[in-house]
């Protein structure tokens, strides 16, 4: 029994390596093992200090100012993402001006909006930009300086030219969803000019997997009332607390 434990957490912290976050369901299937088994592995390997257990599984540890670089995030989560994409797009209209921050779950939405007619996209992400000129989809790229890491433009140029802009909708990402704190984001820069884009909208969506909740980095761009959250899978406190928005993507 000694020998299976090993190897089950052994194939946990694996999974975790590849993916950055797993499911419960992911590691009772990957590990042959039920859901309370399963449960005391985490709660072992996170009393170890080798991961965090989150809403839905777990994820490696992380401190606030952690950023998955765009190469990496880009491959993860791609089936939720995907349903997440899509459901957020249905919300678009022809003629709307939009706005799509710099964000790996935010490019799921490009191909579902390629039907629309009339639509102005405006962005601050490099491969934003050039995946809605894939689809021909009328685009503003806001200039600024390059962060690698995210492929995003920043810095007070990108907020100032985004003070003068109004937008019907705009579509976000987030590393950090939590009760108390907000929506939160490693980097500072980027967090302004989320802010910014959510001040200047009609109506503001956040679009998050499950492994976002209960999660917080160090930059706050937001509090929960500001703005709708699209996940695949949304936690209690979120579906009863009435002054809060959500839309939870039907599987």
């Amino acid at each position: 029994m000694k020998m299976l434990t090993e190897l089950r957490e052994k194939n946990i912290l694996r999974m975790l390596k590849e993916r950055q976050f797993v499911k419960v369901n992911e590691i009772m299937q990957e590990n042959d093992a039920s859901i309370s088994t399963v449960r005391r592995d985490l709660k072992r390997l996170e009393a170890a200090g080798k991961l965090q257990r989150i809403y839905g599984g777990a994820r490696l540890e992380t401190n606030l100012q952690d950023e998955t670089d765009f190469r990496v995030k880009s491959k993860l989560n791609l089936l939720e993402k995907n349903e997440i994409g899509k459901r957020a797009a249905e919300l678009v209209q022809d003629n709307e001006v939009i706005f799509l921050d710099a964000g790996t779950s935010t490019a799921s939405m490009i191909a579902y909006l390629a039907e629309l007619k009339g639509l102005l996209v405006v962005t601050n992400g490099l491969s934003i930009a050039s995946l809605l000129s894939d689809f021909d989809i009328k685009t503003c790229l806001v200039g600024g300086q390059l962060k690698n890491k995210t492929r995003a433009l920043i810095g007070a140029e990108v907020v100032d030219r985004l003070r003068t802009f109004r937008f019907d909708r705009c579509f976000m990402g987030t590393n950090g969803i939590d009760r108390v704190q907000g929506l939160t984001t490693p980097d500072i820069q980027e967090a302004q000019i989320k802010s910014t884009a959510i001040e200047q909208s009609r109506d503001a969506y956040v679009l998050a997997d499950c492994s976002k909740f209960d999660q917080t980095s160090f930059a706050r761009f937001a509090d929960l009332q500001d703005v709708t959250i699209i996940a695949d899978e949304c936690p209690e406190w979120l579906k009863t607390d009435q002054q809060l928005n959500y839309l939870e993507v039907q599987k």
